[in-house]
């Protein structure tokens, strides 16, 4: 079995999201913005709002910083970077080909 990590990425990060959380019980997450706008993994846009807003949040005064994986069907992974922000009603995402402690690092 091969690497499950994506060969030589080309930027730091593949993408920023902007999450907005649900308005209601019966509503769901949904990107706001996201950079670079030409973006086109339909499946990763479509799942990344339910990891920034797993389920129901309070919002705190204190923000919240997690990480998680998403795995493509070709078994490739990418990872995230979600940060709640305190008080705000939106989640911001940096999803990138390689894991590091620090998302800035490209190691």
């Amino acid at each position: 079995m091969g690497s499950r990590l994506k060969e030589n990425p080309k930027h730091i990060f593949e993408c920023f999201f902007e999450v907005a959380a649900p308005k209601d019980q019966d509503s769901k997450p949904e990107i706001v913005s996201m950079f670079p706008s030409s973006f086109d993994d339909e499946g990763s846009k479509k799942e990344l709002p339910r990891f920034c807003f797993p389920c129901h949040t309070s919002f705190t005064p204190a923000g919240q910083l997690f990480t998680f994986v998403l795995t493509d069907i070709d078994s490739k992974q990418r990872f995230g970077f979600c940060r709640h922000p305190p008080g705000a009603k939106t989640c911001l995402c940096i999803l990138r080909a390689r894991f590091s402690a620090s998302p800035a690092y490209n190691g």
